[in-house]
């Protein structure tokens, strides 16, 4: 029965992940650019939006679910359930957004769902209890996915149609080091219980760490989804904020490879169809949507004649 309930529950969550990718998806792209700076109009126009604010509510919902998923049924059978609702997302993006994504756009997305589940499959001898991190190690490979997060879309900022999927690997960079944080924040807060409480939780230091990695990503998310298609930004999102965690708890939080061989196997072919996917995505240029050629047009024709139209006349 807690077999069933956490296959049901993993299949809602991945429709929740999903869905509400399309939703968030379909308001960005009629709300303000967001950029990399405060301004209150921008903030204002996002969270007057309810449709927008019911996207952001049904991930938090998927994301219940996917933890009481977790807690009837190893991450094993979860993980691989939880990925195939890009599917749910795919569709919705090319019926009612009008993405047209190319095959290989299509079949690197399958790459990435393998991946994962691969990743899940990876994981059946059970995840280490006990979490004894190195901080040195910890914060250097932070410190390493932090400049990698800003160092690969600056380096495609030149390329307008390549920074959705840039920022979608920030976005999954980020997603992925909050992940690490949130479990060490709860270990270290189960940890100082028996004395400090409730304090124990604001006195730690991954509190900190996993709520900036967690704005930051979102507002990123945000970003990326105003600039690239659904099916290219959802994706990679996916596969690096599952990726990442193994890579994290490998070399910072010191959890041991699997010992059999086939698990070993299926870890290191899901990097591989992961990483290999993100680079398929990222490096092929979408297609310019007939608004945004309207837009460049019309920037252009001002800069070339300043007068103003009655002027002209």
């Amino acid at each position: 029965m807690k077999v069933f309930i956490a296959i049901l529950f993993s299949l809602i969550a991945s429709v929740g992940f999903n869905y509400s990718a399309y939703v968030m998806k379909r308001e960005v792209d009629k709300l303000p650019k967001v950029k990399f700076e405060f301004s209150w109009p921008v903030l204002k126009a996002f969270i007057t939006c309810w449709p927008w604010i019911a996207g952001v509510l049904i991930s938090i919902a998927g994301g219940a679910f996917y933890a009481v998923a977790l807690l009837f049924a190893p991450v094993s059978i979860v993980q691989p359930l939880a990925g195939t609702g890009i599917v749910l997302l795919a569709y919705l993006a090319i019926k009612n957004l009008g993405e047209k994504p190319k095959r290989m756009d299509l079949a690197a997305a399958g790459m990435i769902v393998l991946g994962v589940a691969l990743i899940g499959v990876s994981m059946a001898e059970g995840v280490p209890e006990n979490v004894k991190h190195d901080p040195v190690e910890l914060w250097i490979f932070t410190g390493v996915a932090v400049l990698l997060s800003l160092i690969i879309p600056l380096a495609m900022r030149r390329d307008p149609k390549r920074e959705g999927a840039a920022l979608g690997v920030c976005v999954g960079i980020l997603y992925g080091l909050t992940a690490i944080f949130g479990k060490l924040l709860l270990v270290d807060w189960a940890n100082r219980w028996p004395k400090e409480h409730l304090m124990g939780l604001f006195s730690s230091v991954f509190l900190i760490a996993w709520v900036v990695t967690l704005i930051a990503g979102f507002i990123t998310y945000q970003a990326a989804l105003q600039r690239g298609m659904a099916v290219v930004v959802a994706p990679v999102v996916a596969g690096l904020s599952q990726l990442i965690p193994i890579l994290g708890g490998t070399i910072a939080l010191n959890e041991p490879f699997p010992k059999n061989p086939g698990l070993i196997a299926a870890r290191i072919i899901a990097f591989a169809l992961i990483m290999a996917a993100t680079v398929i995505l990222s490096s092929r240029a979408e297609e310019i949507l007939p608004t945004e050629v309207e837009e460049d047009q019309a920037q252009r024709g001002s800069s070339l004649n300043p007068l103003p139209r009655q002027q002209e006349e």
